[in-house]
């Protein structure tokens, strides 16, 4: 049964499969790129591996359904971030030919929503092994790589598109609306 688990976890790797081409993507190969492996890497092994220490029985329980919920919903909201951005989605920090402030879809909202899908998609996994100490986990290593790849992006966007994304940074949330 914990197999459903890996539900969300699997959509969201197909998404990078499904994807458009970029425009002409720009491969800039700055730290967070690599951060942002190491922490997709822990983000599963981190719970699977909380889970196999001390199992436990997931058939009816409410938080299992929960957790593989609240995972669909963000792969859900990085889909269609992702589409909203088209081809200028990229997996990597950099400014695309003809490259222009996005502010409609979930960009309206939030900056990141694509961050805020990620973010769902593996808390939903750490809540769907039925620990509280994956759950936490998963916190911090999302918590500590995204922070990081968003204060860089932040930078790059605010140089590129100067007083416009100062503005759009003044009317719009960071990743979860009505917190940050």
């Amino acid at each position: 049964m914990i197999a459903f688990a890996y539900l969300p976890v699997v959509l969201y790797v197909g998404l990078e499969w499904l994807r458009k081409p970029p425009v002409k993507e720009i491969r800039h190969y700055c730290l967070s790129t690599y951060i942002l492996g190491l922490a997709l890497f822990l983000l599963v092994v981190a719970p699977t591996a909380i889970y196999f220490m001390d199992p436990k029985p997931t058939i009816g329980n409410p938080w299992f359904v929960f957790g593989i919920m609240i995972g669909l919903s963000g792969v859900w909201i990085r889909a269609s971030a992702m589409h909203t951005l088209g081809r200028f989605f990229s997996r990597f920090i950099g400014i695309q030919q003809g490259h222009h402030l996005v502010q409609c879809g979930w960009y309206r909202y939030i900056r990141h929503p694509g961050y805020l899908g990620t973010m769902l998609v593996f808390l939903g996994f750490a809540i769907s092994t039925l620990s509280i100490t994956a759950v936490i986990a998963n916190l911090i290593v999302y918590l500590a790589a995204y922070s990081y790849r968003v204060s860089v992006e932040e930078q790059m966007l605010e140089n590129q598109f100067g007083e416009a994304y100062r503005r759009y940074r003044e009317s719009s949330w960071l990743l979860i609306p009505f917190v940050f």
